[in-house]
């Protein structure tokens, strides 16, 4: 097997089980409970590549970066206009990781943050499976310093119903950058920051953030402490945890120093019907 391979991991009883795409940004690309599908996959008429499908990583930084600009030591620095005029979700979403260890519940992955980020550094995206919950964990370790922020974006089939515990959302701008204002969601579709009750990984079961796609019922937890939710696809709910709001980088970095690194978790587990 090469080391950009697909790697197919499930848990023992073989109920979940996770196709992981190396070569296509180091995603989770299929993910079924039971045979029931609840990702949005590569060959769904929707599925745009690269941003559109499965669940990936995005590092180092996550959701819309103002302009596709920012700045940092004392020097202006662009980045990809991968969603006009703005840049979002990283700069590894689309470049082929590489498999450093596996087994048949696990996954782990690397790869540097590639040329279109202005600092060096590297990314390690793990992926396990238990009994009842896939797990992620994603880190960045810079070489120099720079800025960081780590997250992913799972594109979940529709489910049920849109996630309501999500309430409390920082207000986007004219351009659709998040501010630092809090306000309440509003009613119908979002694609909007959240944070509060959800925020840092509660491990409460009355306070997971919960849905249900077809007959699957989930919990979703993070220690990250930003949410982003977009409802808005008639195909699709992404929900999408980040160590930070859109455009920290440029707003408020969170610094890492030459040898420093962010890690953060994510959790999907599979309830009780």
């Amino acid at each position: 097997m090469g080391n950009h391979d697909l790697v197919v991991i499930r848990s023992k009883d073989g109920r979940i089980v996770a196709d992981i795409d190396p070569a296509r940004g180091g995603r989770i690309a299929r993910l079924s409970v039971d045979g029931l599908s609840l990702l949005i996959g590569p060959d769904h008429p929707d599925a745009h590549e690269p941003l559109g499908w499965g669940c990936y990583p995005m590092v180092p930084y996550c959701g819309r970066v103002r302009d596709a600009r920012f700045s940092f030591g004392g020097r202006e620095h662009d980045l990809p206009k991968s969603a006009q005029p703005h840049s979002i979700h990283g700069t590894t979403f689309d470049r082929a990781w590489s498999t450093i260890a596996s087994d048949s519940s696990s996954v782990e992955m690397r790869t540097d943050l590639g040329p279109k980020w202005p600092f060096r550094g590297r990314a390690t995206h793990r992926v396990w499976i238990d009994r009842t919950t896939v797990t992620m964990s994603l880190t960045v370790e810079a070489d120099e310093d720079m800025p960081a922020m780590v997250g992913w974006h799972p594109w979940f089939r529709k489910p049920e119903m849109s996630p309501l515990g999500l309430t409390s959302m920082l207000r986007r701008d004219d351009a659709g950058i998040a501010t630092a204002e809090l306000v309440d969601r509003p009613t119908g579709p979002v694609d909007d920051c959240f944070v509060g009750r959800f925020a840092g990984g509660l491990d409460e079961p009355d306070e997971l953030l919960t849905m249900r796609i077809d007959s699957v019922p989930l919990a979703l937890s993070s220690d990250c402490s930003h949410w982003v939710l977009y409802d808005e696809p008639a195909h699709a709910t992404c929900v999408e945890p980040q160590s930070g709001p859109p455009n920290q980088i440029s707003d408020d970095p969170v610094t890492l120093r030459a040898g420093e690194s962010l890690s953060r978790w994510f959790r999907v587990e599979v309830l009780a019907s």
